[in-house]
């Protein structure tokens, strides 16, 4: 079992910490620690629509979940969005941006659900002008090389963790950090933030 640590406590995200904006290179916990994240509201009970550009990341979505799927639909088009728009998690096909743009304008219950964008560097500024407004959002990846970098740090976000300081001028002023430990700013938490394996 993963659990989200801060300041050496137990770390418990809630849907008013979002929107969420988590930075990080290539090997530094980052994308572990999203994921994670993402599974702790799941288990909460929020809503989820879930959009990566690769696949891997479903893959540990379902590892930590345990062996029950039935609250999860796996969405390839269009159709699959109507028939299981009552599902708790919406898993996306992965890199399939025209499918995520249909999503967030046929789910009505958009504004229910956590919407995740792991990879933000994978993808087109299409992406960023359909979810950027959306309340409950999560971005997660290596913002250096997103396209739409500036357009992302001029959204407010409640909360925002760092496990790799970035090129480009950031709200926060970042510490140095171990590696696979991360560093959030949030409304009401602050400090060294990790996964653990239990």
């Amino acid at each position: 079992m993963n659990k989200i640590i801060l300041n050496n406590e137990l770390y418990q995200v809630k849907e008013k910490d979002l929107p969420f904006l988590i930075i990080y290179g290539e090997k530094s916990g980052g994308s572990h620690f999203t994921i994670t994240l993402v599974v702790d509201l799941f288990l909460s009970g929020s809503k989820i629509l879930f959009f990566t550009a690769f696949s891997m990341a479903k893959d540990n979505f379902l590892e930590q979940i345990g062996s029950d799927h039935s609250k999860v639909a796996f969405i390839n088009s269009v159709e699959d969005i109507k028939n299981y728009k009552d599902n708790q998690v919406l898993i996306l096909e992965s890199g399939n941006e025209n499918l995520f743009i249909e999503a967030i304008s046929i789910l009505q219950d958009l504004n229910e659900r956590v919407v995740l964008v792991k990879n933000i560097e994978a993808f087109s500024r299409d992406i960023f002008n359909n979810c950027l407004d959306l309340k409950n959002v999560v971005l997660s990846g290596n913002i250096d090389i997103c396209i739409a970098k500036e357009q992302i740090l001029k959204k407010s976000f409640k909360s925002i963790v760092v496990f790799t300081k970035p090129e480009i001028s950031l709200p926060i002023e970042v510490p140095i950090l171990e590696k696979w430990t991360g560093y959030l700013s949030g409304q009401d938490n602050m400090g060294v933030i990790k996964v653990h394996m239990v």
